[in-house]
Formats: structure tokens, sequence, C-alpha cells
């Protein structure tokens, strides 16, 4: 699959067509009308309940929803927020809130309070619909933001006083008379997601209604048809608060599959699904392939039914896909793509055309109307095949910017207007694409970003730890664990394990020291001061060695 390469840069090809109207929420419904052609075509499947949701259902619910918000003073230019684990209520509800003009924004239940103000407080949202497991963890941080006007509960009895059920929101209205409110596509915010940078603090992408119109054409584009023979039946567990999990769940849709979905990952009830529904194809991360290639449970369940893995978030050995592979009978392959956040999910992908075979270990091509460059970290030069560079991205899936920050903005683009990735990595002659390494020195566990910056600024608060660095330890499950290099205070004594209680208490799940403490008398660093991680990783690989 040769991708033109012009100058020492790879385009995609010809760009997509998306609607004139530039509305996202518009094209959902028409899309979600389309699907209620067949009666009864079921959307959604709760993995963990069975419970079913029909496309009617979802068509009903989001203008129902809607048309309660625009009652209760909800327009164009507002922000409401979501925090809440996968439930059957969240996408319909996210479609309204997309089809009122407004921009939906996501939190992570499990935040800590610090994170949790930081980034409601970069969104502003005038609305926040949670979950009692979510009020239950966050009800305090809410109520100290007076931008938030109104909590709305899923499901539960409101568990403080103030606190909107529902069901209250709901507003019966016709789906057949039902328009989204109008929006300025090309400026106008349709999502705000939340992307970790080197200062380690959550930073907002700004992602418009053409960006999130021009990733559902990519999936349009490979969309075999709408009659039920040629519809995919897809299992996914990746969280709705993240760009992954809620983009490709809404986009799924809108081509008329059937997802089956989870809020956690139970590896009985996981395998049972995919026996049960006979899914086909398995949206994952890295762990849950992992799982697939190692876990001698897979022998009790007929998983004939997988003929594809796609896997995002980080990088997949080959090692691994091979073992995948060989313990699922009939899966043609395991599929990769690359992107961000800001790329409004895929820049890159690999195909599924059964004559094009997939290159272990890339990301693919970059998708059509997509430019793709890697260039000189020093000079900014342009390479050419097989040289390895920082990756750059140009197109229309590029986000807005940041939001409230102009100077994380600007920093963020070269003069050509590409994305600058912080990614290293290089293309081969075909235009593929392979990433190697990361500029931003971000951790990747379990396919979240784990700034280095936020763990060791929680170390340094223990009484006897004078310096602290923090890096990734590679890891074939995790893709890699956090791991604390520590220098104490004179004279000062801490354990490994009151070092990791310390912290466990201060850091949300994913940011907690799984590589555990390492001691040392100095911490490595430059002549301005700072943390020399390729050091640490080299002392990491020593450690390892010398254990063997």
């Amino acid at each position: 699959m040769n991708k033109k390469i012009i100058d020492n840069v790879v385009h995609g090809g010809p760009a997509l067509r998306i609607p004139g109207h530039l509305n996202f929420g518009q094209h959902i419904i028409d899309k979600l009308r389309e699907q209620c052609e067949r009666e009864g075509k079921v959307a959604l499947v709760n993995g963990e309940t069975g419970h079913q949701t029909t496309y009617r259902q979802i068509l009903q619910d989001s203008v129902n929803v809607a048309t309660g918000l625009r009652r209760a003073g909800v327009k164009r230019g507002d922000v409401v927020a979501f925090c809440s684990e996968n439930r059957d209520e969240y996408i319909a509800t996210a479609i309204a809130v997309v089809c009122c003009g407004a921009t939906f924004t996501t939190a992570n239940l499990q935040y800590t309070k610090d994170e949790m103000i930081h980034i409601l407080n970069i969104s502003r949202p005038k609305l926040l619909f949670c979950s009692e497991a979510a009020l239950k963890l966050n009800y305090k941080a809410w109520k100290s933001l007076s931008f938030i006007k109104k909590i709305i509960q899923f499901n539960g009895t409101p568990l403080e006083k103030g606190i909107v059920p529902f069901s209250s929101i709901l507003v019966q209205a016709s789906v057949d008379e039902f328009e989204a409110d109008e929006v300025q596509g090309w400026t106008d915010n349709v999502f705000i997601l939340y992307s970790s940078g080197t200062t380690g603090l959550p930073k907002g992408v700004m992602i418009t209604h053409i960006n999130a119109l021009y990733g559902l054409a990519s999936i349009e584009e490979k969309s075999p048809g709408t009659n039920e023979d040629s519809v995919s039946r897809i299992q996914t567990l990746v969280p709705w608060y993240h760009a992954y999990g809620l983009m490709s769940t809404i986009y799924y849709l809108a081509v008329g599959n059937y997802l089956v979905y989870f809020a956690g990952f139970n590896p009985v009830k996981y395998l049972q699904a995919i026996q049960e529904y006979r899914t086909n194809k398995l949206l994952a991360v890295p762990p849950i392939v992992v799982f697939l290639a190692k876990a001698p449970i897979l022998e009790k369940f007929d998983l004939s039914s997988v003929t594809s893995i796609w896997c995002g978030a980080a990088p997949l050995s080959s090692e691994v896909i091979d073992e995948a592979m060989r313990r699922l009978p009939n899966c043609k392959g395991i599929y990769q793509a690359y992107g961000m956040t800001e790329t409004s999910l895929s820049a890159t992908s690999d195909t599924d055309d059964e004559r094009v075979k997939p290159k272990p270990g890339s990301g693919g091509y970059p998708l059509p109307g997509v430019k793709v460059k890697v260039v000189d970290t020093e000079t900014g030069q342009k390479l050419g095949p097989n040289q390895k560079g920082e990756i750059c991205i140009k197109g229309p899936i590029i986000m807005k910017g940041y939001a409230g920050n102009k100077a994380a903005t600007q920093a963020m683009f070269d003069r050509e207007g590409y994305l600058k990735t912080g990614d290293v990595g290089y293309y081969d002659q075909d235009g593929c694409f392979f990433i190697v390494d990361r500029l931003k020195e971000l951790i990747k566990y379990k396919g979240s970003q784990v700034p280095p910056a936020i763990v060791e600024n929680v170390v340094l608060q223990h009484e006897a730890v004078a310096d602290c660095g923090v890096v990734g330890a590679p890891d074939v499950a995790a893709g890699e664990l956090p791991t604390a290099f520590v220098t104490l205070k004179p004279g000062a004594q801490a354990t490994e394990h009151e070092i990791i209680e310390f912290t466990n208490q201060r850091l949300s799940p994913e940011k907690r020291l799984y590589g555990g403490v390492i001691f040392v008398k100095q911490i490595p660093k430059n002549p301005s001061g700072k943390i020399l991680r390729r050091v640490l990783r080299q002392q990491l690989k020593n450690i390892k060695k010398s254990k063997l």
C-alpha cells in the first residue's frame, strides 16, 4: 500500500467529503434515522448486564434529552461535563449535548480533587452529568466550583440536596421534527478532551465539528454497508471519558454497527460476551491483547467469531501480535493506528484490506487528506524514509488548539502549520509509520499518559525525600510502569513501602508507582537542572540485567 511521498512528506491521498452544514450533531441524528429504518435494530449491549439499546431508543433518548436541555437553557457556546463510567445513558446524552450546540467535555471519575478542579477550570462547564459512583468520589470538588450551576445524576436516588435526577431532564419530543441547533462548524467546539504535556498539567484539546465530522468520514469510507450481514459486531471496554473510547463508539454507531461495551475489565465476562454475542471486531488497548495472547482461561471459551482486533493507545510488539493470533483461530489480523487527542483520534492507520499485510509494530499509513512528515529534532529539516525524527501532522483532523492556552497552542505548531507530536519515529519506503520513542517523556501506563513531573512532585512531598526522578519501566502487559528514583535527605530514613503508600494516597490509580522505588545517591541532571531521564532509563536496564 504505497502512499505518495513528495518532498519528504507522506500524503494520505485526496481528502474525504463531509456534510456541507458542518454540524456534527445534525449529522449524527441523520445517521441514526437511517439506522432506524430497520425496526428493532440493536445498537448497544451492556456486556455486564445484558441490557440492549436499539437505534430507535438512542435516537429518541437523544432528542428527549436535547429538548430537556434546551428548556434548561443550554445553548450554543455552553459547556456540559460528564463524569461517569461507561453506562447505558451516556452516549445518547452526549449526542444530545452536541445537538444543543454546546461543547461536551469529560472527566475521569478517578481524578484526584486537584486534578478534577484543574481540568474543570479549563472548560468551565455550566452543567455536569454524573453517575452515583462518580458523585460519591467527587461531590466536594464540584461544589467548590461556582460555574457549575446544576449537577445531574444518572442513576440511583440523588445523594445530596440540589442534585437533579436524570429522569427530570427528559422531555418527550418528536424525532421526526427534531433538528440540531445551528453551529459554525469550522470554529465551534464539539468536544473539549484532555491531554497531558511535558509540564505535567492536562490541557483542554478543542475538537471542532469539522474535526469530528472528518474523523467519522474516515470510518464511513471503510463501512461496508447497513444490511445485517455486513454489520460488524464490535466489543469495546475503552472508557468513554477517553478520546479513543468516546469518538470510536459514536463513529461506529453512526455507521450502523452492533456494539457490546463494558465499564471495566472482567476476564470471564469479557470472554463470555465474545462467545454469547459472536462479536467479530475487538477494540482494544495493549493490555487486552496481551491478555488474549497469554491467559490460560481463553481455552475455555469459543472465540471463533473474532476476525479482527484494532488496538490503539500504545504500540504492540510483533511477539504479542503473533501469540494472540495463534490463539484466535479465525482472526485475520491485529491492526494498529497512531494518533493522539490533538489529532481527533487516528492520524495514521493500518488497513484491513486482506490484500495488504499489516507491518508488525507499525502505526500504519496517513488517513486520506492527512500529510505527515518526520523532521530532525535539532534543525527541523524534513527527513527521508527510515530516518528517525519528530513526527509532525497536518490535515482536517488537527485540533483547533488548547482551551485558554494560546502559548501552548502556538508551541505545538511549526512554521508550516504542522502539529508537532513530540513522538519520535520514521516511515518506510511505502509511507508506513513506526513510533520508536517520545520526546515528551510521558509514561504510557495501560494507554494512560502519566506525566513524570506530577508523580515527582508528590514523591517530593514526603518528608524524607531530597530529590526524585520518575521514568517508565518497560512492561509487556501495561506498556510502562511508573518507577521512582529517590534520593533521601541526610540522616533521613524511608522504605520503598512507605513511599509507595504515601504516594498512593495522593495519586490517581494510573499514576502510582507500580514499578517501585529505587534509592540512589544522586539524580542525574544536565547543567540547567533538567533530569536526564535517558540516564535513569539506562540504569533501569542495567538493574534488570543484573538480576538475570
